[in-house]
């Protein structure tokens, strides 16, 4: 919920901040979870992935609490930096568990996880719908607030010593051409996904789509493809090799999110933003299992770094997006197209993974 909040609240910001500073926001958030996945990795690796958790959690409430008191540019910057660093915290925490508990089923137990991220991305712009931002963001801080209280009573297994990585071993790992091509993936999947997230409800008002409409096609239709098409994934998962269903999702993507742009009409914008969220949702998840899978040792470390390559992809598109848009709303289609360059790049790569992992 609070990863999509700030897809939901803009375009109410955009009535007063330029496309420009909307993606500094949005930069400020990448930035955020940048620096709490690349920092929380070893730490889980040592504490255990409950700290982690709990703590994010406590970053998240921090930056809802102030959300409604921020009413100027810099207050909200300081809201999303914390957004973004309990977001970084609690992805590679329970990103990590899901990798502990799957087993031999990795790719399932990671994408059965993803379709709650959906279910959040569903649930935000719906009721940012009808709700007011304070009256939405004191709804997902209960909700936050239950979680920590929930996360408290459950005990959690501490990571086994032999499983920490050295330093000699994480060079060895960044050494590998495999992870570099696995963190590009999830850096272009990520500029994509999130990209739809900030930018689509915007550029859905900005053609005369009343705000209420255009979040609730993000919401019915965007985030119900993610939760769908994660929902399906351990099925497909069972009968295809993880980087079959990459590959082919890449494909699907850049189909898709070329369709979203060129479509008119409520209706079809739904349909074709469904299909858009139906083919991205298998990739991230389905990608961090192959980074547990070739690298088990250090697996929250590992996570964390290729998760943070991910989180710069928000850092960047979010930041061309809004510079190719410039100050003239009618040019966020244009921006816009860097979602389905980056689907285009992600069918190179993911037949450059598979060379490297055949059997996988």
């Amino acid at each position: 919920m609070e990863a999509t909040l700030l897809g939901t609240i803009l375009p109410e910001l955009s009535r007063t901040l330029t496309p420009g500073q909307s993606g500094t926001l949005a930069s400020v958030q990448s930035i955020g979870l940048m620096a709490a996945s690349l920092g929380a990795g070893p730490v889980l690796d040592r504490a255990g992935r409950k700290a982690g958790v709990l703590t994010g959690l406590t970053l998240v409430v921090a930056a809802l609490l102030l959300l409604p008191h921020a009413a100027t540019y810099h207050l909200l910057i300081v809201v999303l930096a914390l957004l973004g660093l309990g977001g970084g915290v609690i992805s590679t925490s329970t990103n990590t568990l899901a990798s502990d508990l799957g087993g031999t089923n990795q790719a399932q137990m990671m994408n059965l996880l993803n379709c709650f991220f959906g279910l959040g991305g569903l649930a935000t712009p719906a009721l940012g719908a009808f709700l007011p931002t304070s009256t939405l963001a004191l709804l997902i801080t209960g909700i936050a607030i239950g979680t920590m209280a929930l996360h408290a009573t459950i005990p959690h297994a501490r990571p086994a010593h032999a499983h920490r990585l050295d330093t000699a071993g994480l060079s060895g790992i960044l050494g590998r051409p495999l992870f570099p091509l696995l963190a590009l993936l999830l850096f272009l999947y990520v500029s994509a996904e999130i990209g739809v997230w900030n930018w689509f409800a915007v550029y859905l008002t900005g053609r005369g789509v009343p705000r209420g409409d255009a979040l609730h096609i993000l919401s019915f239709g965007f985030a119900a493809g993610i939760i769908t098409g994660r929902f399906i994934a351990p099925r497909v998962l069972r009968r295809f090799r993880a980087t079959s269903v990459t590959l082919g999702c890449s494909v699907l993507m850049s189909v898709s999110t070329l369709m979203m742009l060129q479509v008119s009409g409520t209706v079809m914008a739904g349909i074709a933003v469904f299909f858009a969220g139906l083919s991205m949702a298998p990739v991230y998840p389905t990608t961090l299992s192959l980074v547990s899978v070739a690298f088990p040792r250090g697996t929250a470390t590992v996570i964390g770094i290729a998760v943070t390559v991910g989180w710069v992809g928000v850092a960047a598109s979010s930041k061309i997006i809004g510079l190719i848009a410039g100050t003239d709303p009618s040019g966020l289609g244009r921006g816009l197209l860097v979602i389905p360059a980056c689907s285009v790049l992600m069918i190179l790569v993911s037949l450059c993974i598979r060379r490297l992992l055949p059997k996988t």
